[in-house]
């Protein structure tokens, strides 16, 4: 990529629950569009900075009253919510959950701007899931405050008979208002890497980031905060989004979110530093307005 300078946020406008992967030299955004249809967005850029819709996944979630707008109620703000995508042998997957179907659904296809997409739908609500592959299994780690991992089969189309469905972690519970959730996991170097929203009631009450990291993946998880800033506006927190990812060069960055009330949730992509093996977001602690990559 070519040196360009990026500012924050990347654009003033509603992004939210963003999950960002590449593949070779391209970056791939999803995000939530609740009950917009068509839905499920896929967005693409070369370098982090300029973005573009390229797909959506679905036109529309399900053929019932609610999904068209036929039962006077709609489903405004159920629908799509919080997904995880990620790139597997050549395959791209996704998944989200939908509050109002009480359901889990996998999305998955070998074009991602073109199609078409499978789908599978598991019974259940897997509360902001995060996909893990590793080696040849497949995880779904998801919850608010006490994290599961539930090991899928290996096409995705339903939880693994006889296979992992457990309490992973339970996190922290003592002076905060919001605990863990919006998981985005990652196996790096062996190690394996949970990163979450929490919102602390003291100090600065506000969004931060915050990792977990540990050599197993049902083993003991190390905490740490990865940042905690919210550039001058008001104790809004910047956090939660398509948590780490490298680019050609291997330079690691992430895309976070910012909420902005009306506005909605506004991406800010941070440069990440990895400090004793954690991947430590913004510069010196903060969120920086303006840098080059």
């Amino acid at each position: 990529m070519n040196k360009i300078t990026l500012t924050n946020p990347v654009f003033w406008s509603d992004v939210p629950d963003i999950d960002v992967i590449r593949v070779e030299d391209a970056f791939y955004m999803v995000s939530t569009s609740m009950h917009s249809m068509p839905g499920c967005p896929i967005m693409k850029s070369f370098n982090l900075r300029d973005w573009e819709i390229v797909s959506y996944v679905y036109d529309t979630l399900e053929d019932n009253k609610a999904h068209v707008l036929l039962d006077e109620k709609g489903i405004y703000g159920q629908g799509q919510w919080a997904t995880s995508l990620r790139y597997h042998n050549e395959t791209f997957y996704l998944c989200f959950s939908s509050n109002d179907m009480k359901q889990f659904y996998v999305y998955q296809t070998i074009d991602i701007e073109k199609g078409p997409w499978t789908r599978s739908v598991i019974e259940g609500i897997y509360h902001d899931p995060a996909l893990l592959f590793d080696e040849d299994r497949v995880f779904v780690i998801y919850g608010c405050g006490d994290i599961r991992i539930t090991e899928l089969t290996s096409d995705l189309s339903d939880v693994k008979k006889g296979g992992i469905d457990q309490l992973l972690l339970e996190t922290p519970k003592e002076n905060i208002g919001l605990r863990c959730e919006g998981c985005h996991a990652y196996k790096i170097d062996e190690v394996y890497y949970l990163l979450f929203i929490e919102w602390p009631t003291d100090g600065n009450a506000r969004r931060r980031q915050v990792c977990y990291r540990s050599t197993e993946l049902l083993g003991d998880y190390e905490r740490k905060v990865v940042l905690d800033d919210d550039m001058g506006y008001h104790n809004k927190g910047i956090a939660q989004g398509g948590a780490i990812f490298d680019t050609p060069d291997h330079k690691w960055y992430a895309m976070l979110f910012q909420d902005h009330d009306a506005v909605g949730r506004i991406p800010y992509v941070l440069p990440v530093e990895w400090k004793d093996g954690w991947p430590m977001i913004g510069i010196a602690g903060k969120a920086p307005r303006i840098h080059r990559h």
